[in-house]
């Protein structure tokens, strides 16, 4: 935790107390001060402004009735002379953290204000619930209490894993964007998990874009992009190995994808010795992995964990709670829409006015 040092100081000023000498912190009359537990404060009294003054806290405003603090509290030397300072430690008491404290002078009333304690925070901004509290916060919002029995729990892991293969249906979530570099080989067309267990991925839902890369010259990388066409236009293509630089791909989605180059590679753009010379790139939609173990955590990142709770209430209510079902999928839906809105990619958008031309009337 962090040490924090405090200049002391005295001089004539006016507070809730009236008008006279007041304590001075950092140069403000008489502050509020805010102590988080855990820290250490060190109140500077070395100067000569100090002298008679003992800085001391309390548990009531003005040490009134009597109440002096002391837990974690240490005096140094002689108020207003060198090396004189007042230094506490904010320890948390179990249970009801530090209580509020005041700081004030042993000898004259009136000099000082309030001490709030606070709390520390997490210093965690990654909130990543396990399955178990998922599904837990799913079946509160459907109004099932109680303990889950052990059907219950494998239902919802099944509906949680059936709702990340619907997220799949709704389009492109850009944490499951990933990019694949698969090296050319000379007059091959389809490529696979099943040809290139190494380079292929094996996670592959649907291929977004994708493009030829040369690297023979590394210095200076050449990509060029490929044209996507449907199974009907290569089914058209006259002869499918046809050997020159790919242009074009089409993308064969079963249940292990496979992707089909035309033209296929011919030997002055595919390499045996430097597989990597000559790539065939394209970035990918992975498959959301399953909820697994009930320790595990989800494969969904934070933006997506209200809609995630919320979907999970929806699909349980339509077994264990339908009269909830119409609310619970419209929250659903309205939360899955901001989730969707935020995993955009915020490209800029710029718009043209339209242009008419006559016809020269």
């Amino acid at each position: 935790m962090a040490t924090i040092t405090y200049t002391v100081t005295v001089a004539s000023g006016t507070t809730q107390y009236g008008t006279g000498n007041r304590y001075y912190i950092n140069g403000e009359l008489a502050p509020i001060l805010y102590l988080q537990e855990g820290n250490t404060y060190i109140f500077d009294t070395s100067d000569s402004t100090n002298d008679t003054h003992i800085f001391a806290f309390s548990t009531n405003p003005n040490n009134s009735p009597a109440a002096t603090y002391t837990t974690g509290v240490t005096t140094t030397g002689t108020s207003g002379q060198a090396g004189s300072n007042t230094t506490i430690v904010v320890a948390p008491v179990k249970k009801t953290g530090a209580p509020v404290l005041f700081y004030y002078c042993t000898v004259h009333a009136g000099m000082g204000n309030a001490a709030q304690t606070i709390s520390p925070t997490s210093e965690e901004s990654e909130f990543n619930p396990q399955i178990d509290e998922i599904i837990e916060e799913a079946f509160e919002r459907t109004g099932v209490q109680g303990t889950r029995t052990g059907y219950q729990l494998r239902s919802a892991r099944r509906s949680l894993n059936i709702m990340f293969q619907e997220w799949g249906n709704r389009g492109v979530h850009l944490w499951k964007v990933k990019l694949a570099k698969i090296p050319l080989v000379e007059g091959r067309a389809e490529y696979n998990f099943a040809s290139d267990s190494t380079n292929f991925p094996q996670d592959i839902d649907s291929v977004l874009e994708a493009y030829y890369r040369n690297n023979s010259d590394a210095t200076a990388p050449v990509d060029i992009a490929l044209t996507k066409i449907d199974r009907s236009t290569y089914s058209q293509t006259p002869n499918k190995l046809a050997k020159g630089t790919p242009s074009q791909y089409y993308v064969e989605r079963k249940l292990n994808p496979s992707v089909f180059l035309y033209t296929t590679p011919s030997s002055s753009v595919s390499s045996t010795t430097s597989p990597n010379n000559f790539q065939f790139c394209f970035y990918y939609l992975a498959k959301i992995q399953d909820a697994g173990s009930y320790n595990f955590t989800s494969d969904v990142v934070n933006r997506f964990y209200p809609c995630m709770m919320s979907g999970l209430a929806y699909y349980l209510s339509q077994k264990y709670s339908p009269a909830m079902s119409q609310e619970l999928e419209r929250r659903y839906e309205s939360e899955l829409l901001r989730a969707l809105d935020a995993d955009n990619q915020g490209t800029s958008t710029f718009i043209s006015p339209q242009t008419f031309y006559g016809d020269g009337v």
